[in-house]
């Protein structure tokens, strides 16, 4: 029921163009998530979205270019972004599988899950080596690098097995 009325709330947000409304969104949300003891969830989702979001303010601000139209698109990106991982928290696998085996996105899922299940493998592979970033953002090149490229390799191999199995590309 709370995740429909939030689903509904976004949908209405995207009609609507209003500040009030996304803060609204974001009251909401945060709300919700510290009622639900998920403090946890509530200050990670800060700190995943906080940094790119300050960066682009911050080349707004650097180009003289800031709007009320770019805070409010911040808000919209946020209100979405928290709506997500509230959803994403609380479903369980299963029912995900479920849905996304109706729309055929199951693939992708799978794919995207296994992609996830490798990156954490190679970070620890590199933490087992010594590997230690701290709060150093350009010692995270070598794991988005990495990343890439495993992402790269992985898309290569079903791109061949799928030719293998008679796909044609396009």
């Amino acid at each position: 029921m709370l995740k429909s009325f939030l689903l509904l709330l976004s949908y209405i947000s995207i009609m609507i163009n209003s500040f009030e409304l996304y803060s609204a969104l974001i009251f909401s949300s945060i709300i919700i998530m510290l009622a639900g003891k998920a403090y946890k969830i509530f200050l990670e989702s800060i700190g995943v979205y906080g940094p790119p979001a300050l960066l682009i303010y911050l080349v707004n601000l650097a180009f003289n270019t800031i709007s009320s139209r770019t805070f409010d698109l911040l808000l919209y990106g946020y209100t979405v972004f928290i709506g997500m991982v509230m959803i994403v928290s609380t479903t369980p696998r299963k029912q995900f599988l479920r849905v996304l085996e109706k729309i055929r996105l199951d693939v992708v899922f799978f794919m995207t899950l296994s992609i996830l299940e490798e990156f954490d493998e190679m970070v620890n592979s590199k933490k087992a080596r010594g590997w230690d970033a701290g709060l150093n953002i350009l010692k995270y090149y070598v794991i988005i690098v990495d990343a890439i490229k495993l992402s790269i390799v992985r898309l290569k191999n079903v791109e061949e097995s799928l030719l293998a199995r008679g796909v044609e590309k396009f």
